[in-house]
């Protein structure tokens, strides 16, 4: 497992995958890279009529999130999964919309897995995940100057779901913003990839078979059907029955022949 440089072409067609120990070639080529990162740094632009960078910089994108993942030294009596909505959420949509911060009464959603599950953390201790909608990466917005004043706004807001006194019990911290997504080759910090209006899905939405270039194919939030973990996993699928099928072959998994019930046998689709 080795980041891909870029891909090699002939023609319209990909011919190899580079990376810093070399050049590996296959029949066929799966990008799950961000979409927009993935398009915009491997493939270059002229091979990209439909998609191309001008087009993508166009597209909408999802909104991004404001991140705490909490190592506390007690256990909160709070349920698993909590969402707390901003009495004007119209405002806090529009704020995140519109390149601010809801410093004023943000959404947020947290998970106190270890009510549920006391493994996840040393005897005593518990680990609080907290999700706050937040506009994608822009310059209008310096994410390591507010960064700290916003996680005690978000520490502050959590109250309202039973932390009381969390701060006084934080053993552990890490921090992730918009800013720091942006950084690890998500487009513009959009978490949830290309925005889920209906002019951006089905067949409107880049597919798993990548039209445009032979023998790339795509999984992840960015392709068909969409973001969300269940429907990552589905592009997933999706992609591997489609490069079964082009190639002829049968999966064999666990000493079993296993199909597809919609797709009961191989075909080779030129």
């Amino acid at each position: 497992n080795e980041p891909v440089k870029e891909f090699l072409f002939e023609g319209k067609a990909v011919s190899g995958a580079k990376t810093e120990k070399g050049i590996y070639r296959a029949d066929k080529y799966v990008m799950n890279v961000d979409f927009a990162t993935g398009m915009k740094g491997l493939i270059p632009d002229k091979l990209r009529k439909k998609w191309s960078d001008k087009k993508i910089d166009k597209k909408k994108y999802s909104c991004s999130t404001f991140m705490l993942y909490l190592g506390i030294d007690k256990l909160y009596d709070t349920p698993h999964h909590q969402i707390y909505a901003a009495k004007d959420y119209k405002k806090n949509l529009k704020e995140v919309t519109e390149n601010q911060v809801t410093w004023d009464d943000p959404s947020i959603y947290v998970q106190n897995a270890c009510i549920t599950d006391p493994s996840m953390a040393p005897e005593g201790h518990s680990t609080i995940y907290v999700l706050v909608p937040a506009s994608t990466s822009h310059s209008e917005i310096n994410w390591d100057e507010i960064k700290y004043d916003y996680r005690d706004v978000i520490l502050k807001q959590m109250e309202n779901l039973g932390f009381s006194n969390l701060k006084d019990h934080i053993v552990s911290e890490t921090i992730v913003t918009p800013d720091d997504w942006s950084s690890r080759d998500i487009f513009r910090g959009a978490v949830f990839n290309l925005a889920h209006g209906l002019d951006q899905m089905l067949w409107r939405r880049p597919q798993n078979k990548f039209e445009e270039l032979k023998g790339l194919f795509l999984v992840g939030g960015g392709t068909h059907p969409g973001s969300g973990l269940p429907t990552i996993l589905e592009s997933g699928r999706i992609t591997a029955k489609l490069i079964c099928a082009e190639l002829g072959i049968e999966p064999d998994w666990n000493g079993e022949s296993t199909w597809f019930e919609d797709l009961r046998k191989p075909k080779i689709v030129n």
